[in-house]
């Protein structure tokens, strides 16, 4: 699906990647509303680690540019302050949005759970049938090298909304080019099955609230997360300022007015 698709909401970019600046209910009618008039979107949650891969890679931004693109972590607000003096209404991560989306979903919607690790994906779904209305329809586990199977399950299941829990990029990848042989409503959700089963613990609320969720997850993860919350952490930030420095030279205020 193109920019031009989407509904005419405000966007910023950051590295080249359109951010949708939107409230959790704003987001959740924009997606709801794309499924009841079949025309659903795929919906990718932006970090400052897919950011980066983005700003490396012009493939993952031309296919980011297609998507519904919201903002996750600290990380993507300082970048909007700095570059643009604003700031997101709200911080919208898969782990939180999608629990509120699968509750507004029409009663019975089939959804499909992709990725994951086998047992966490079958018990994810054990747990959202019984916590949701929504018919958990099939799964697929992402250890499976031909990404065409998914698809095929997909087709079978009859879904309508696919929770795509690849990590990021391999799930915006898969997003951008597969979704549309399944005319389903696609949503990046990272580690969310992780979340629902256990397997990974959540923060205390006001440790989420202060919008540090990365310092718990570090201590859960070290081994796999010490490296993006440190160094990549530093270079997103540098990337961020020499962004500012462009935009505030006379040759970024002129491409602006271009």
């Amino acid at each position: 699906m193109s920019q031009s698709a989407l509904p005419q909401i405000p966007r910023r970019e950051i590295f080249g990647v359109p951010v949708a600046i939107l409230s959790k209910s704003e987001a959740l009618d924009i997606i709801v509303d794309g499924l009841r008039n079949s025309r659903p979107i795929n919906v990718a949650f932006a970090n400052a680690n897919l950011l980066l891969k983005a700003r490396r890679d012009p493939l993952l931004r031309r296919q980011l540019d297609g998507m519904l693109v919201l903002n996750d972590g600290i990380g993507v607000d300082i970048a909007l302050r700095v570059l643009y003096g604003e700031r997101f209404p709200e911080n919208l991560n898969g782990t939180d949005l999608t629990p509120e989306l699968l509750k507004r979903l029409p009663n019975r919607t089939p959804v499909f759970l992709y990725g994951s690790r086998p047992a966490v994906v079958s018990r994810a779904a054990e747990i959202l049938r019984q916590k949701y209305q929504s018919e958990i329809c099939g799964v697929c586990d992402g250890y499976c090298d031909n990404p065409d199977v998914a698809v095929d399950a997909i087709k079978r299941a009859h879904a309508k909304v696919v929770l795509v829990a690849l990590g990021n990029p391999k799930q915006e990848h898969w997003m951008s080019e597969k979704v549309s042989a399944c005319g389903v409503l696609a949503l990046g959700v990272g580690g969310y099955l992780d979340v629902e089963t256990g397997r990974v613990n959540r923060p205390p609320r006001w440790l989420q609230k202060a919008k540090c969720e990365w310092l718990f997850r570090i201590t859960q993860e070290p081994s796999r997360l010490w490296r993006r919350y440190t160094i990549e952490v530093l270079y997103f930030l540098a990337a961020v300022a020499f962004d500012r420095v462009k935009i505030s030279s006379p040759w970024g205020s002129l491409r602006r007015e271009l």
